[in-house]
Parts: structure tokens; C-alpha cells; sequence
């Protein structure tokens, strides 16, 4: 008898992005590792074999049914590739991720339908501590994730929905949407900055806030120096994701996330300690539980109806592409704080730093830290890096020492 694979709704966070996906913005996110010395192929295709044992949703395939997309059990072997082709493209094979190297760094590209941030950094610490495991051999291996496959797999959102909640129509205004030329043919420029955690945390607290905050709060002021006055009768609007697992009991590590919307009117005297301000307390408010319960509980409710379940897919996609066409003139960028990675003890002398990126439309800033070394990573299609340039001259100015990178691409100086 032919053996029928295991397949799997996609939970209610992953349904926008197949009918959203574009060879412009291909929903794809990357997190990488700098180790010190050159990868060794044959050990990382060990680990990532021996990553997969502990995480089999991760051979999952995308499929397309009558109503909605699934995800579906695959025996496709995953392949290990030295990396040639620019971060966060669309992947080389039907598995719903990708692991290549370079030199002396791992990346892996996931798939936002498979799982998000939260999720990908459980699966990513692991397949490193494997491939130092295996590389060094390390003899008295942790583990570093010892939930249940159904814990993995689990979809928290309707774990935690509740259909008694009062839902409530979001009617925020459109935001200022930052405009330039682009890159042909959908190429995405990186522009990665390197601090100190611990310094940033310094200037974070001489504000009174987080990292998140003071980044936020920065950020909305390099927004505001390329706007001009007119456009300032806009909002500017800064989407954060909120990893739900540290609000909810969850070990799954598929999409489990909501957003909140940082919004910003620039009137005079805005001085970063206004900002800061404005930016501390709706960050509060999001995560306040009745907040993030009511923002959850929104995602999930349309999905619910009998009759939206019968409507034919093409629709839903058409309705969904119109939805998340009119949700993006109402925010001004992303910015995505992923949060730190610890790693065990032994692994230390072996890994310099993590950084994550995303792929985006418009323009996205992506944070991660491991030790006291900070990740800052701008994802843009537009030729002229005004914001990021501006995000890290502030950051000097308040007294950090920033190292750059970027990927190079024709035409993008970030020292212009």
C-alpha cells in the first residue's frame, strides 16, 4: 500500500503569503552565522541531516487544494549549496528552505508560510551546535530544543483562539510611503551594521527605554529627515511583529507572530526624547494581554465563517492580495527586532556573530544579537540609501562605533 504523507493546515499568519509571494518580494527570510573559521560542506550537510530528525515539519512542501494551501510531508532530500546567488531570492528547490555557505558563514533562507523569526531561530541554533558537533567533535552534545514533534508542529493560533472575543475593524489612516528609484529586475540591497550590545543598551536605558524603543524611535527620526513638509501631514507608521511565544505557552515553530503599528506625526521640536516616548508607551500598550489577545483573535475570526471556507481559493487569494495591497499604504516600513540568541558554553570559540535580513517591497530593518555583537540589517530595492544612512550617522552621533556591510550592488554608496 502506498504510504499517504501527513499534511498540514497552514496556520492563520502563513495564509498571506502565498498569494502574496512575488519575484519582487518573494516572502523569504535569512538568518545567518559567521563561524571562525571556513565551513566544512560535508559536516554541515551531517548536521542539517541530523537538524532535520528534530524538526520534520521543516520537509514540508507547499501545496495548492480546492479551498485553501497546505503544507504536505516530503522525502525530498535537502542539499547543502555554496552560496552565488544575492540573500533572500527565490528558493532552488521545492522545500519550503535552503542552508548554502560561504567561506565561514552558514545562512539559512526559510519560507515565511513554514514559520517565522521565533520559529526559525530554534531549528537555525540547532543545525550550528550540530555542525560544531560534528566539525569539533564535541562529545557531551546538549539539547537545545527537547519539545515534542506535535509541540513543534502545533498550531498555537487556534490553540488560543477565542470566538467570543469582540472584534473591532482596523481603520488607520494610509502612512507616508517612502518613494525613490529602484533596482531593476527585483534585486535587494543589504546594508548591514555591526555594534556593541551592551552600548546600545546604555544609550537605550539613557532614554528610559528598550532596544527596540530607541531603535524604533531612530529610525522614525532618519524617516523624518527625508520627508518634506508636506509630507509630514502623514503619519509615519513602523510595523512590528510580536513573537507570541513569549506571551502565550508555545513551543511550535511555525508562524506564531502578530503586529502592532508604530505611528508618528511630526509636529516642531521633535527631538529623539519625544520620540522615544511616543514610541515607549505604544509599545507597551501592544503588549499589554488584552491587546495582543484582541489583535490574535482579529487575525483568526474571517477564517471561522462556513462560508468563507467554501469559497474557492482563486477568490480568496484575489481578496487577499486586494487586503494586504490597502495594509501596506498603511504603514511607512518594518522593523523587526528577532531578539538573542545564547548558545552553550563550548560554542563560543568557534562562532563570531548571527545576523538576520528579510526580503521586502519597500524597505525593512531586521535586528539580532549574540553576545555583545549587534546586527542591524537594512533590506531595500531602492537605489538610494537615505534612511539607512541617516539610522547609522545617529547612531555615531550618539556614540557608537558602527561597522558596514552591504552586498554591493551597482550604484549603492552608503558613504555618499
Amino acid at each position: 500500500m502506498e504510504k499517504k504523507n501527513r499534511w498540514y493546515k497552514l496556520d492563520n499568519a502563513a495564509k498571506i503569503f502565498p498569494p502574496t509571494t512575488s519575484y519582487y518580494d518573494p516572502k523569504i527570510f535569512r538568518f545567518s552565522c559567521l563561524l571562525k573559521e571556513v565551513v566544512n560542506k560535508e559536516n554541515l550537510i551531517k548536521a542539517l541531516k541530523e537538524t532535520l530528525e528534530d524538526y520534520p515539519i521543516f520537509r514540508s512542501v507547499l501545496k495548492r487544494g480546492l479551498f485553501w494551501y497546505y503544507l504536505e510531508d516530503s522525502d525530498i532530500e535537502p542539499i547543502v549549496l555554496e552560496e552565488k546567488i544575492s540573500p533572500c531570492e527565490k528558493l532552488n528547490s521545492p522545500l519550503l528552505f535552503q542552508v548554502t555557505y560561504y567561506k565561514n558563514k552558514i545562512n539559512l533562507e526559510v519560507y515565511h508560510a513554514l514559520s517565522d523569526g521565533g520559529g526559525c531561530i530554534s531549528f537555525f541554533k540547532s543545525l550550528i551546535y550540530n555542525y560544531i558537533v560534528f566539525n569539533y567533535k564535541i562529545k557531551n552534545k546538549e539539547i537545545l530544543n527537547n519539545s515534542s514533534d506535535f509541540e513543534k508542529e502545533s498550531d498555537s493560533f487556534n490553540k488560543y483562539y477565542n470566538p467570543d472575543e469582540k472584534i473591532k475593524i482596523d481603520n488607520r489612516p494610509k502612512a507616508y510611503q517612502i518613494k525613490g528609484a529602484s533596482y531593476p529586475e527585483g534585486k535587494i540591497k543589504v546594508i548591514m551594521g555591526v555594534t556593541s550590545t551592551s552600548k546600545l543598551k546604555e544609550l537605550a536605558h539613557k532614554y528610559n527605554t528598550t532596544i527596540t524603543g530607541i531603535i524604533g524611535a531612530i529610525l522614525i527620526k532618519s524617516i523624518g529627515d527625508i520627508m518634506s513638509i508636506k509630507d509630514k501631514k502623514q503619519e509615519v507608521s513602523l510595523t512590528v511583529p510580536i513573537d507570541l511565544r513569549k506571551h502565550f505557552k508555545s513551543n511550535t515553530v511555525r508562524n506564531f507572530f502578530n503586529v502592532t503599528n508604530i505611528n508618528y506625526k511630526f509636529k516642531d521640536n521633535d527631538s529623539l526624547d519625544k520620540i522615544v516616548k511616543s514610541v515607549k508607551k505604544q509599545l507597551e500598550d501592544s503588549l499589554k494581554p488584552e491587546i495582543l489577545s484582541k489583535k490574535m483573535n482579529r487575525l483568526i475570526f474571517l477564517e471561522n465563517f462556513a462560508i468563507i471556507r467554501l469559497v474557492p481559493l482563486f477568490i480568496k487569494n484575489l481578496v487577499l492580495r486586494f487586503s494586504f495591497y490597502l495594509n501596506q499604504k498603511k504603514q511607512t516600513m518594518g522593523l523587526s527586532n528577532v531578539g538573542i540568541i545564547t548558545m552553550p558554553d563550548e560554542c563560543e570559540k568557534y562562532i563570531d556573530s548571527f545576523s538576520v535580513i528579510n526580503s521586502t517591497d519597500a524597505l525593512e530593518l531586521c535586528v539580532l544579537s549574540y553576545g555583545d555583537k549587534i546586527s542591524l540589517g537594512f533590506t531595500s530595492h531602492f537605489i538610494k540609501p537615505e534612511v539607512e544612512k541617516n539610522f547609522f550617522n545617529y547612531l555615531r552621533e550618539y556614540g557608537l562605533d558602527i561597522i558596514l556591510y552591504t552586498n554591493n550592488i551597482e550604484g549603492c554608496d552608503i558613504n555618499e
